[in-house]
């Protein structure tokens, strides 16, 4: 996908700059992120097989993989053969077990242990932040200096399972980008067609292990404020383009439960046969953004997206999910105590490359889930690239995951 430019600008880019240059604006690259790892520490094989699965309903909704299934009564005795062409899955309560076969799209399904053994914090998985950026004509600052492809190559050529997505209000909805003017240039600049991509590439690789999709609200740098109300919004925009079978929320995470929080507590994780061909988003913000997005930290009842937890927060009835810095070990610790999936930043434009090499090593070793970074493929002129040589798209989390986990089991390209 070529780069797009966002709407013309009345000055040129370094016109803009010398006008910018005492604002707090011009001030935001050199800032970095509010996601910035610093500040958080306070191709595919195409046999074209069956997939055949077996499944036992339990009383809840079940999902199906492509290729044939059969359910059997068991108070009578009668089984029922059928076909599907689609794969869904969002119960908490069924059993699936898949036998060896792949599918047509080159997702491995299967392996040694079966996907009802292994749950969604098993897995690590390779992220890119800033998904969609595209490096500036001028870059203000080294740390602009990198290009992402676009969200289905990531999805399809990289082996990218974890996006980070900055949305701003602009006069004719949500977009994305970095910074206005200085670091604006975006791969899909409007939010639902960043969301379209990859619900298309989604539907195309129905067996892909699930995708989360981090959502950070930057009104402090570019377009109109986002309040309260704009949150729903949001959470619209998300149900417009992704179905209910598609969209892990944290309703079907809490289920019949008191809270997310208890039902992690009681259940754990969904297995990854349940949550294949699915997405879940989360609120990067731990603001005041955060605050109303949680009504007043309470809850995440009737919302899209999960919310990021802070380390004091832990135990709070919507927490799930936290981003954390890789050196932070006594938050990493506690957050695999709570069976909360972690997310952190590693290697970042401007960073030299022995750090780069020290912090994949260390995020890999102390099990983060999640491995955010601007160089998810090789690149010109540097040595470092995320390979996750023992596992594309995923490795079994050496902290969490059970001996018998193998990557291929997870998904293979």
């Amino acid at each position: 996908m070529m780069p797009s430019m966002k709407r013309p600008l009345p000055i040129n880019l370094v016109s803009a700059a010398l006008l910018l240059a005492a604002s707090p604006l011009a001030c935001a690259f050199s800032e970095g992120d509010g996601d910035s790892t610093a500040s958080d520490s306070a191709s595919a094989s195409e046999p074209g097989a069956t997939d055949t699965t077996a499944t036992t309903d339990t009383g809840t909704t079940t999902g199906t993989s492509s290729g044939t299934s059969t359910e059997t009564d068991e108070s009578t005795g009668t089984s029922t053969t059928t076909t599907s062409a689609s794969s869904t899955a969002t119960t908490r309560t069924t059993s699936t077990t898949s036998t060896t076969g792949t599918t047509s799209t080159g997702t491995s399904t299967t392996g040694d242990p079966p996907d009802d053994l292994l749950t969604l914090d098993h897995i690590q998985v390779k992220g890119t932040h800033n998904s969609y950026h595209i490096e500036p004509p001028l870059p203000f600052d080294d740390s602009h200096k990198y290009t992402h492809a676009s969200l289905d190559v990531q999805l399809g050529e990289q082996g990218v399972r974890a996006f980070e997505l900055d949305v701003h209000q602009g006069f004719g909805g949500f977009e994305v980008y970095h910074i206005s003017v200085i670091d604006s240039v975006s791969s899909c600049d409007a939010f639902t067609d960043c969301l379209e991509i990859i619900q298309s590439w989604s539907e195309e690789h129905a067996l892909h292990l699930p995708i989360a999709i981090w959502i950070e609200i930057k009104d402090s740098t570019g377009g109109l404020p986002i309040d309260a109300s704009d949150l729903d919004l949001i959470d619209d925009d998300i149900r417009s383009v992704f179905s209910e079978e598609q969209l892990l929320s944290p309703d079907d995470i809490q289920g019949d439960a008191p809270s997310v929080r208890a039902a992690l507590e009681e259940s754990g994780w969904p297995t990854i046969a349940e949550l294949r061909g699915q997405v879940y988003f989360v609120l990067l913000n731990d603001d005041q953004k955060s605050e109303d997005y949680t009504y007043g930290f309470t809850n995440t009842e009737g919302r899209a997206m999960f919310a990021r937890v802070g380390v004091d927060d832990f135990a709070a009835p919507w927490a799930a999910i936290a981003k954390l810095g890789i050196d932070d070990m006594p938050a990493i610790d506690a957050a695999h105590g709570a069976q909360i999936l972690i997310a952190t930043n590693v290697c970042g434009a401007g960073d030299d490359d022995d750090t780069c090499f020290a912090d994949l090593e260390n995020a890999k070793t102390r099990g983060l889930h999640m491995l955010k970074d601007d160089f998810p493929a090789p690149v010109e002129g540097q040595d470092y690239f995320m390979d996750l040589a023992d596992g594309n798209p995923a490795r079994c989390n050496p902290i969490t995951a059970p001996p018998e986990c193998t990557s291929v089991a997870l998904e293979d390209l």
